[in-house]
């Protein structure tokens, strides 16, 4: 004798599924059926068809954590080429000092300036 034939659904009919929830997530789902008033099953697929955004939404967040760190390393990059351009200065005013005071006064505005650059490097 032949197995018994399996029912055909119609074209939109649903796919009946059991699930077992965790209690925080029906604690979610309940409140948010009281909340809109809808069914439990309406909710629930709601849930679900909103997954693949939140994963997009979860990926767009990893982007703009590296985006982050990007900016902070060029900002970094700015700060001691902003700093290069004095600093080349002050070098050129060491090596045109003629008197020893001169010379003194110009050394001090150099370690100042490679104090800062330095102080931007570790940050």
């Amino acid at each position: 004798m032949a197995p018994p034939r399996k029912k055909r659904r119609a074209p939109g009919e649903g796919h009946p599924v059991a699930l077992r929830l965790p209690t925080d997530v029906m604690k979610r789902i309940d409140a948010k059926t009281k909340q809109t008033g809808w069914p439990i099953n309406r909710v629930v697929i709601n849930e679900l068809a909103a997954f693949p955004d939140l994963e997009e939404q979860a990926k767009l967040g990893q982007l703009v954590r590296d985006m982050e760190i990007i900016l902070a390393r060029y900002g970094s990059r700015i700060a001691v080429a902003d700093l290069a351009e004095p600093l080349l200065h002050a070098v050129d005013d060491v090596l045109a000092a003629k008197t020893e005071g001169e010379l003194q006064a110009r050394l001090d505005k150099l370690r100042v300036l490679r104090s800062a650059m330095v102080k931007t490097t570790k940050e």
